[in-house]
């Protein structure tokens, strides 16, 4: 069973994720996969043909550059989807066939966006109060306008949820989460 698990920018989902890795899933972490995809001298390439020298520092992606080019422009966004979004599937799916008799959760920020979710069995969307969200992401060292940017690239978290086959709180405490988790996941072991 392949599910997909996205959520607002900043409310919880690596740790939704890791509490299911840790009831046994086999877990998938989009962003991971990015980070390794940016590495790939192929994916290097199209970005410097695309981006620029700009965006290269030391023979690496400046991720912190290149975010601040995608998330002041949905344009130039779009641009590095469609370089990275191909091999963020293409990995996902293959830790998928590699452990089919498994539950895999895979952790994709724009599963709706990108319309990834008609590819999954069960979408998942963690949630959490705005100022909750905000307050995580101030903590850690994101300014209001870059927590505006980014949420203003994904759709309002009232409509993942009402896509959503389960959605889980993550406002109160860890111990609410893993609650909520746990529920899930049992009703998933009976699918």
């Amino acid at each position: 069973m392949l599910i997909g698990l996205t959520g607002g920018f900043g409310s919880g989902k690596s740790t939704v994720l890791q509490i299911f890795g840790q009831l046994g899933a086999v877990t998938a972490d989009s962003d991971k996969i990015v980070h390794g995809a940016l590495e790939d001298p192929e994916i290097k390439e199209e970005i410097l043909k695309e981006f620029g020298e700009g965006v290269i520092n030391n023979n690496a992606v400046d991720r912190g550059r290149l975010a601040e080019m995608v998330f002041s422009s949905e344009a130039t966004r779009k641009r590095l989807e469609m370089i990275l979004h191909p091999r963020v599937f293409e990995t996902i799916e293959g830790l998928h066939r590699k452990h089919r008799d498994s539950i895999v959760i895979a952790e994709i920020p724009l599963l709706f966006e990108t319309g990834y979710h008609k590819k999954v069995d069960v979408t998942i969307t963690v949630i959490a109060e705005r100022h909750v969200i905000r307050e995580r992401l101030i903590r850690k060292g994101f300014t209001e306008e870059e927590i505006r940017r980014r949420a203003s690239a994904q759709i309002p978290l009232e409509d993942k949820s009402r896509l959503s086959d389960y959605v889980i709180d993550n406002s109160g405490t860890l111990e609410k989460t893993e609650k909520q988790v746990k529920g899930i996941w049992e009703e998933l072991l009976k699918q």
